[in-house]
């Protein structure tokens, strides 16, 4: 079945420092996304003129365009999972779902990467997934997503200063404020009741989770290379790092 969905996704070849996509993929992709092939061209041309070649001194380095900030073209809330993302209007993949997402995130067809950020403390080494032979651009969104919704640890919470923790506070109320709203709505259009394990988990004191700890911005904006900040935060004498993104996100 995987291996099916698989099939119905293109390759794109990498020109130039960024991702075209193949005749054959942009006919698959043609009936699903409004004339995709040249919106792709304008968009690639696009993105190759506004991508910053140089972040503090690092060589210039691209991940696959899916996740290249500045222009990110899908819009992706981390408090949701993957399946949850969706590409805009204006975007020239509008109309395709999230396992588009199944490509490699580099030409280096990488086995291994580290994520970090400047926005959180952590850093999750990511590998391919089951099925996979590389790390793909849907392995770095899942994995985000799944570190970020463990429970908060007391050392966590500990490190964090006042201003932190009624930050993560209020942002673990809204998100639970949302998930009763979603909840509500999705019984409501439904005319049934609420489960039992839901009316449990809103009666318990509320939980926090790493997602808290971004705050509000919790919108995924892309992927960019910084090595002088991965250096900073690399572990004096913890052997050889494997390549590491820097994560970047957005208020919403």
């Amino acid at each position: 079945m995987g291996h099916a969905q698989r099939r119905n996704i293109p390759s794109w070849p990498w020109i130039g420092g960024a991702y075209a996509p193949s005749l054959q993929g942009a006919s698959e992709m043609r009936t699903r996304a409004h004339d995709t092939e040249n919106a792709w061209l304008v968009y690639d041309h696009s993105a190759r003129q506004t991508m910053p070649s140089n972040i503090n001194g690092t060589q210039k380095a691209h991940p696959h365009p899916f996740l290249a900030p500045p222009s990110v073209p899908l819009i992706y809330d981390l408090r949701y999972p993957p399946n949850s993302l969706h590409f805009p209007s204006s975007s020239p993949f509008a109309g395709c779902g999230y396992e588009f997402l199944r490509v490699s995130l580099t030409p280096e067809r990488p086995r291994q990467i580290r994520l970090i950020s400047p926005d959180f403390p952590w850093a999750f080494d990511i590998g391919p997934s089951a099925g996979e032979e590389v790390v793909t651009c849907l392995d770095v969104l899942s994995t985000l997503h799944a570190e970020l919704q463990r429970p908060l640890t007391y050392m966590e919470w500990g490190t964090a200063g006042d201003d932190k923790r009624a930050s993560l506070i209020r942002a673990c109320d809204r998100r639970l404020w949302i998930q009763l709203a979603l909840h509500r709505s999705s019984n409501s259009a439904a005319r049934t009741r609420p489960t039992v394990s839901f009316e449990r988990a809103v009666q318990k004191k509320p939980l926090l989770l790493r997602v808290d700890w971004l705050g509000s911005s919790v919108a995924f904006m892309g992927l960019v290379k910084d090595e002088a900040f991965a250096r900073r935060r690399f572990v004096p004498g913890g052997g050889e790092r494997p390549e590491t993104w820097v994560v970047k996100f957005q208020k919403l």
